[in-house]
């Protein structure tokens, strides 16, 4: 009985040597730990210790998670912790916001309080900015396209924005924008925001809402090195790219109409994944091989295509060899129609 008393001692002895540790790190380190935990978490850290009571308050980085599933009543409770989260904060500043929200009844209320959220985010000390909202379509407030020194943006779910000014976007820091899963994205106000990001560097879009038999033409900042889009439709969209720093591009479920919407400032583009189809009013692959003309710095290519008849595999594999005769480039087809897979060359 004595040696089971004196190990619960010993264990209880090592947990609080272990709690002692952790509560002697600077508070610096500590709020390092927790802005990789979801703001709820980071809370109920209060609970530790006395060390541990207000250290959440003074954090810059927040990541909240809505679980109500457009349940109005969990909603409300989502926002009043949320309200007391951004009042009770000692920091003035935050540098990351991170916001998963589902719509709510009334409309009223939840649009007032996801914009109300938003704008105490925006500032210039804001660096990243990560929204998803799943439900109805929620038009995001314009101030956030004035944030000096962001650097990372994030817009993903049922988002709009309508842009009719350039003079409206001062997005001189930013280099990375993920724009994802947009129903209704408006190219000439993507093209808008675009035209704010003189520094941008890698831009995303995973879409299902872009125009189909019309020309949609992207015209993206000259630093922009990597560029993925793709479109969550069967038929896909026609492109037109202008890219001349380019690096990396990856296309899916694109259409090219005709061989002049392709592009040329394509030549410094080393990397390449394409899943590309041929028009339903065309079925001839001169756009996709002057598009891979316009490809000619590649050093690694994929290509995938659901759609291309064998014939067509072959024409393209054809001209791939006799383009791309140099042995740094790695090239790899998948035609899954088929079955065929051509080895690299």
């Amino acid at each position: 009985m004595k040696a089971k008393r004196r190990l619960k001692a010993e264990e209880k002895n090592e947990d609080d040597d272990i709690d002692d540790r952790i509560s002697t790190l600077p508070d610096a380190l500590l709020r390092h730990i927790l802005s990789f935990l979801p703001t709820d978490t980071c809370v109920r850290t209060s609970l530790i210790s006395r060390r541990w009571r207000y250290l959440w308050k003074t954090l810059q980085v927040f990541d909240f998670h809505d679980y109500s599933q457009h349940n109005a009543e969990l909603f409300m409770s989502f926002t009043v912790f949320v309200n007391a989260v951004l009042a009770l904060r000692s920091s003035p500043h935050i540098r990351k916001f991170c916001l998963l929200c589902y719509d709510s009844e009334p409309k009223t209320f939840y649009t007032h309080s996801v914009n109300a959220w938003i704008r105490t985010a925006v500032g210039p000390h804001l660096q990243e900015f990560h929204l998803r909202i799943e439900g109805d379509d929620f038009t995001l407030p314009i101030t956030l396209f004035s944030c000096s020194n962001l650097l990372s943006l994030s817009l993903d779910g049922c988002i709009e924005f309508e842009l009719q000014d350039s003079s409206e976007i001062c997005l001189p820091s930013l280099k990375v924008m993920k724009l994802g899963y947009n129903y209704s994205l408006d190219m000439n106000s993507l093209n808008i925001l675009l035209s704010g990001c003189p520094i941008l560097e890698t831009l995303e879009i995973l879409s299902l809402g872009l125009g189909y038999d019309e020309l949609v033409s992207l015209r993206v900042p000259s630093s922009l090195k990597s560029l993925k889009i793709t479109v969550e439709v069967g038929y896909g969209i026609c492109l037109e790219i202008d890219a001349p720093a380019l690096k990396y591009l990856s296309l899916a479920a694109v259409t090219f109409l005709n061989a002049a919407t392709i592009g040329e400032n394509l030549h410094n583009v080393e990397e390449a994944d394409l899943d590309l189809f041929s028009h339903p009013d065309s079925e001839s692959v001169e756009p996709l091989l002057k598009l891979l003309r316009a490809l000619s710095g590649l050093k690694h290519l994929e290509l995938h295509s659901p759609t291309t008849q064998v014939t067509e595999v072959f024409i393209i594999y054809m001209f791939l060899l006799y383009m791309y005769s140099l042995p740094i480039l790695t090239c790899c087809w998948l035609c899954a129609s088929s079955g065929y897979f051509l080895p690299p060359f």
